[in-house]
């Protein structure tokens, strides 16, 4: 007679202790890692499953469904009353053959191509959730189709696919995404917090009439100095519209009066540059003489100015990506302090911007309503990109908004992630 796992030789169910549990779990997961579905030509009882899942703690149980979901093909919650009906010795009631067989041959809404593409997409866009997936995929779709990565009939690509991507819905993404996510051991590649917090003048000074004109920056000075002092390194600025979410990024051999101003003023050539005039700054540096320069440099030019003194032994933290999204998730925390680095550096920061600028939509806080218990929440617009919102603020002119769509145009959301994972790999080669 075989003896299930838990049941003694009398058929009374012995209780295992947590030794005896960890082993048996342990010995069921190698029995079989990836199984295959089931199928006529393969016999399953839940059966074998019953003792241990009932008597598993309730951390333990979820790698149990999973195990009989992939072995038979239901549901999650099919599986659960399943065990649950075995358990309580009413197996029949509500599960007859004809059911459990429409449960085993359920199809899925979109086919595997789709699903196999979704991840493809996933990845070009930098690994964004499904909300703003959602949001972005025809412009994804759009570019990679001009640009040859996605031709139809080719690749497991069609109308049919394409349809599919447009439609899928952001819960239908992340779920379809979760297996991808948990095998992916990389670090978070994007995030929608913003590096930095703008001050309360600032705010002020940007709400108002200004709360809805673009051209008002916060502007961080990040030093790529490892876990070493901040000197004799490459600095870095991240620069972030507060309105549009519009980012420029640029590495500097140093962090004097001179290189930074040399930098802000070639931020504002409308071609390589911010493609928009410049309202307001507000930098944070840790050096005052940079300030002082700065400020000289912004009343020339009539844009508002405002000093922030920051210590920048902060940017050696672990949790620094938490502030400098753009500069640390993408850019690491290791120490650059050469010419071939800086290079390298604005070499990813050009790919970057493009996919951030162009390809990751945002949301911004569009006011606030009461819920259902009395509180006051704030409510947020539609996911859009920079370059969305940009066009929509209505501040280019038809030459200057015809050259950034022509830009736009030539992006391939393909090539700029083959780009980033090379220079990527390019600087941890230097930081070696």
């Amino acid at each position: 007679m075989q003896i299930v796992p838990g049941q003694s030789e009398n058929n009374e169910v012995a209780s295992p202790n947590s030794e005896e549990l960890t082993k048996l779990m342990h010995d069921q997961q190698n029995i079989q890692s990836i199984p295959s579905p089931v199928t006529t030509e393969t016999k399953f009882d839940v059966d074998d499953y019953l003792e241990l899942y009932s008597s598993a703690r309730k951390k333990d149980k979820g790698w149990i469904l999973d195990e009989v979901m992939i072995l038979t093909g239901w549901s999650r919650d099919h599986a659960r009353r399943r065990l649950a009906a075995l358990h309580g010795g009413d197996d029949d009631v509500g599960h007859d053959d004809e059911t459990a067989e429409q449960a085993r041959s359920r199809c899925c809404k979109y086919s595997p191509e789709s699903r196999a593409l979704l991840v493809q997409i996933w990845e070009w866009s930098g690994y964004q959730s499904g909300k703003y997936l959602a949001a972005v995929m025809p412009q994804l779709l759009d570019a990679a189709e001009r640009h040859g990565a996605l031709v139809p009939d080719r690749d497991g690509y069609s109308l049919e696919v394409r349809s599919e991507l447009l439609a899928v819905s952001p819960a239908s993404i992340d779920r379809y995404l979760r297996s991808a996510r948990a095998e992916d051991f990389r670090d978070r590649r994007v995030s929608t917090k913003r590096f930095t917090s703008p001050s309360e003048d600032f705010i002020d000074f940007a709400s108002g009439p200004n709360e809805y004109e673009p051209g008002f920056f916060l502007v961080d000075t990040i030093a790529h100095a490892g876990p070493t002092r901040a000197s004799n390194c490459v600095f870095t600025i991240s620069a972030s519209c507060l309105h549009t979410g519009w980012v420029f990024t640029r590495s500097l051999a140093d962090n004097s009066p001179g290189t930074m101003v040399e930098v802000l003023q070639w931020s504002l050539d409308e071609v390589q540059g911010i493609p928009f005039w410049v309202n307001a700054i507000e930098l944070s540096n840790a050096d005052d003489t940079v300030h002082e320069a700065t400020d000289r440099w912004a009343r020339s030019l009539d844009i508002h100015f405002s000093p922030v003194l920051k210590d920048l032994r902060r940017d050696r933290l672990p949790e620094a990506s938490r502030h400098q999204h753009l500069v640390h998730e993408y850019g690491n925390i290791r120490r650059y302090d050469t010419d071939e680095a800086r290079s390298a550096l604005n070499g990813l920061w050009r790919a970057v911007d493009d996919r951030l600028n162009y390809f990751t939509p945002t949301r911004k806080p569009a006011g606030w309503a009461e819920g259902e218990d009395g509180e006051q929440r704030r409510i947020y617009d539609e996911p859009s990109t920079p370059f969305e919102r940009l066009r929509a603020a209505g501040v280019m002119s038809p030459t200057q908004e015809d050259e950034l769509i022509r830009y736009a145009d030539g992006l391939d959301p393909a090539r700029l992630t083959e780009e980033i994972i090379f220079w990527q790999n390019r600087l941890q080669e230097l930081a070696a």
